[in-house]
């Protein structure tokens, strides 16, 4: 009644069975968990009386529930009887889509489980940034696809599905002609499909966009889609495509110039599918037909309405378009700029919808004393062409010459600019030059686009003269001045190769600004490119992410020198972070004693430096020690890290490690245990990082330990796995192996012959012929 609800729902896993308590109510209140003594738990969660009845206290299997009022609150205390866990489960992972771990105490709503399944207490983690996951296109339930039915699509012959699939791709792609020709073939194969009103519909809009073109293809006409447009109609008469079928009809009778026809395809549209964008091209494409034959007030008074009633940008823009072309034929320049600027400002890019029309369109404006609609076209055009096509170069041209009618100075020059940057021996060389020379009498000498040229300029003349080599070393100060540090390093080989001290200390600067840029981008490969072919202060950088670059890239010598040139830092944080830094590369550089000694004194200057955690120095440590065989040594030194750290994913590196070791030493004993562990540690966090390596250690030395069933049931596990072909050969043989020792040679033969029949022949395909051979 007040909003306060408590729900207990309990359940069976692992044979166990396990309870979950729900608290909500529609105001916050308080849950917090206490440890008590012997490792217990009781969970206490506070809120308002408000007049809550007597509630009786409840003693059940796994938990009691008592019921307390104070004053004007009530507390619940939950006691549980096994293991359990208290989360805060107010946020609704349907609603959001990135979900963080919330362990706010105050909340709408807590749930308590209690299993015996669960860890009691949770390993220490280490202090960092939660980041939530995020489930973009998660938020609502999807049971997949559906047919008209509403039924889910299952087990069904995907023939058509694929044949659906590569029509849409070449219609994607353009490739009208193959279009047709499929999907002919698909409705003679599918006639019962439920794509089969797509093959049709894909059909008709092929024919429609070949017959923009050409008046025939292939027999085909636009008759043709009038036929099949109708056929279609009657059988899809509830498709939502049917306004679009509608259209192409109306387009066909258009070509046919049987405009009575279209009108009342349009007029159908109009009544039935009024918001429709079809019903709008339908009506732009009779427009423009009404127009050609000479009746231009009814196509403009068309072309207003579909501009300033249709919600389509496109479709708008199109009317734009067409009522400024109407105006241009009327020498109504004015009139025709308002509507070009109605697309450039809602839908610029239209203009890359047909490019020839939009240059035709500029070079009017350009020609009528209009450079600022103009430039704006071209500027479109550049913007979204490359020198491979067509028009570009005329584009460029034309926008740098717009931009210096309109007096866009600095705009005209740098497009100019890139004009002879980019045609060196192009078509309008001479007349861009004219331009740029025009423009130049308007430039501030003191803009740093016009010192570049003026500094390429000289160096190109003068080369490696006095005056050839100052401008050289300006422009790299200009460049590092306006923090264009890669273009600084583009002039690295001429400047090595004039050894100009000023030159290369220019160098220096602009490869310490970019390392600095990469380190902080955590960019390590340009970090090291950078600090291996300039000369810089490499102190400037950060240190620590430095010596990770170096680890990262497999420069453990330069690594071992970094740590090595820190450790005698008054900072004991630091120190003892840089111990442990020396401790990874001397290991790595397989400078096994060294690394233990830098391990040690980590541990000896951490342990008495507050907020100091040289813990990660055991692990190198214990892998030295392994390499060194000092194996009661290196497990002492991991016992101890699993007391300092508990159980994390380095630990079961380490597990995998001492299962290699112990499995390389033909000790199948530890091997099988050490495999265990990691394999079990590994289900724990839900990763699968060392399967199956560390699953084949366990199977085998289970079988040289005669633990034949306990081999069998991991060697069969194996095979569930999703196998690389020369892993699921190697699990083959091993299962094999374990057979014959059962005496069951029958099953021996039956992997082992799935074995040999492998396509990719590797060791294991030949032991498994061996062994075939042995068993027949």
């Amino acid at each position: 009644m007040f909003g306060f609800s408590l729900s207990i729902n309990s359940g069976i896993e692992n044979q166990k069975p396990y309870s979950v308590i729900e608290l909500s109510d529609e105001r916050e209140f308080e849950c917090i968990e206490q440890i008590l003594a012997y490792n217990t738990k009781r969970y206490a969660c506070m809120l308002d009386d408000d007049g809550i009845v007597d509630i009786q206290d409840v003693d059940l299997a796994l938990m009691d529930i008592r019921y307390k009022k104070e004053g004007d609150k009530l507390f619940i205390v939950v006691l549980p009887k096994t293991n359990s866990r208290l989360f805060n489960t107010s946020a609704k992972l349907h609603e959001n889509e990135a979900v963080s771990l919330n362990k706010n105490q105050k909340s709408t709503k807590f749930s308590i489980l209690i299993d015996p399944n669960l860890s009691e207490f949770d390993p220490k983690t280490p202090n960092g940034i939660n980041f939530s996951p995020s489930f973009p296109d998660m938020l609502l339930p999807n049971i997949g696809a559906l047919d008209f039915s509403k039924t889910p699509l299952e087990g069904m012959d995907s023939n058509d599905i694929d044949i659906y699939i590569g029509i849409k791709k070449s219609y994607d792609a353009h490739m009208y002609n193959k279009v047709i020709s499929d999907t002919q073939t698909a409705i003679q194969r599918h006639q019962n499909s439920i794509f089969l009103g797509d093959f049709l519909l894909y059909r008709l809009r092929a024919m429609d966009k070949i017959f923009d073109t050409q008046n025939e293809y292939e027999g085909l006409q636009p008759s043709n889609i009038i036929d099949e447009g109708k056929a279609w109609m009657r059988r899809f008469t509830s498709d939502e495509n049917y306004p679009e079928v509608l259209y192409m009809l109306a387009r066909a009778y258009i070509k046919e110039a049987v405009l009575s026809d279209a009108k009342y395809m349009i007029d159908i549209l109009m009544s039935e599918h009024k918001s429709s964008k079809f019903t709008s091209l339908a009506t732009l494409e009779y427009a423009d037909q009404l127009y050609k034959n000479g009746r231009s007030k009814e196509a403009v008074k068309l072309y207003e309405d579909i501009l300033y009633f249709t919600d389509d940008l496109d479709v708008a823009s199109r009317a734009a378009l067409s009522l400024a072309n109407s105006n241009i034929e009327k020498d109504s320049m004015q009139e025709a700029k308002k509507y070009v600027n109605k697309i450039l400002d809602a839908n610029a890019n239209y203009f890359l919808n047909d490019r020839l029309k939009a240059m035709d369109l500029a070079s009017q404006f350009l020609s009528q004393n209009m450079p600022d609609v103009a430039a704006k076209i071209y500027q479109i055009l550049t913007d979204n062409s490359s020198k491979r096509d067509e028009h570009y170069e005329a584009a460029l041209k034309n926008l740098g010459i717009s931009l210096a009618k309109a007096n866009q100075v600095q705009s005209a020059y740098e497009a100019l600019t890139r004009y002879q940057d980019e045609y060196k021996y192009g078509e309008y060389t001479s007349e861009v030059e004219s331009a740029k020379d025009a423009l130049f009498f308007e430039l501030n000498e003191n803009n740093s686009t016009k010192l570049h040229e003026h500094y390429q300029a000289l160096m190109s003349r003068y080369e490696r003269g006095d005056i050839g080599v100052k401008a050289l070393i300006s422009e790299l100060e200009l460049n590092n001045s306006e923090r264009k540090f890669q273009e600084t390093l583009s002039y690295t080989d001429i400047i090595k190769d004039l050894n100009q001290t000023k030159g290369l200390a220019l160098l220096g600067q602009a490869a310490l600004e970019l390392s600095k840029e990469a380190i902080r981008k955590n960019d390590c490969q340009s970090v090291i490119n950078l600090i291996e072919h300039y000369d810089f202060n490499r102190l400037e950088l950060a240190q620590f992410k430095l010596f990770d670059c170096y680890i990262r890239t497999a420069r453990y010598k330069d690594g071992l020198n970094l740590a090595s040139s820190h450790i005698y830092t008054n900072d004991m944080l630091d120190k003892t972070e840089w111990l442990v830094n020396l401790a990874h590369a001397a290991y790595l550089n397989q400078d096994y004693e060294s690394s233990i000694k830098a391990s040690n004194d980590a541990l000896a200057v951490g342990s008495s430096t507050e907020h100091a955690d040289p813990t990660p120095a055991l692990f190198y440590r214990f892998y030295s020690l392994l390499k060194l065989d000092r194996f009661s040594e290196a497990m002492a030194t991991l016992n101890a890290t699993k007391d300092l750290r508990g159980y994390d994913f380095k630990l079961i590196e380490a597990y995998d490690e001492l299962a290699r070791y112990s499995f390389g030493k033909n000790d199948f004993a530890n091997a099988s245990i050490y495999a265990k562990k990691a394999l079990d540690l590994q289900n724990g966090v839900r990763i699968n990082t060392f399967t199956p390596s560390l699953n084949f250690i366990y199977a085998a030395s289970s079988l040289k330990l005669d633990n034949v069933a306990q081999a069998l049931d991991e060697a069969k596990y194996i095979l569930t796995l999703k196998l690389k072909p020369e892993e699921r050969s190697r699990a083959l043989s091993l299962i094999s192996d374990i057979y014959i020792q059962l005496k069951r040679n029958d099953l021996a033969k039956l992997h082992l012959d799935e074995c040999v029949s492998s396509n990719i022949k590797n060791s294991y395909t030949s032991l498994c012929e061996a062994q075939l051979g042995l068993i027949q």
